[in-house]
């Protein structure tokens, strides 16, 4: 008898070490996207990569999980870039409300943008 129960609790340790752990985000397949991005920077590669970003964004939304710390940061950085500046600082102000450690990092970051224009 005393056998069975080693072997039932072996086989329920067993299991409950196969569950995943939950996880706090979602990064979907970023680092693939933006591997290929650094490694052959062209407008097709960043292409991907912003689709996956938005993708990151509607499947953490989705999933009810934060999105991954930098990445709101990330697009608003690329919309900059590519010149739409009203919906890359609303980006960079999402990253400053979830992450308020990013305070200095996005207030420099604006303070460049502005002195640009000048």
């Amino acid at each position: 008898m005393k056998i069975y129960r080693i072997i039932l609790f072996s086989v329920c340790l067993i299991c409950l070490g196969c569950i995943p752990p939950k996880t706090t985000f979602y990064w979907g397949d970023y680092s693939s996207t933006l591997y290929e991005l650094k490694k052959n920077p062209d407008d097709r590669t960043l292409d991907d990569h912003k689709k996956e970003l938005l993708l990151i964004f509607d499947e953490s939304d989705r999933l009810n999980l934060k999105v991954p710390p930098g990445l709101y940061a990330e697009y608003g950085y690329i919309l900059l870039k590519d010149g739409h500046e009203i919906e890359g600082l609303e980006y960079l102000d999402k990253e400053l409300s979830l992450y308020p450690e990013s305070k200095v990092f996005i207030y420099r970051l604006k303070s460049e943008i502005a002195r640009r224009k000048k």
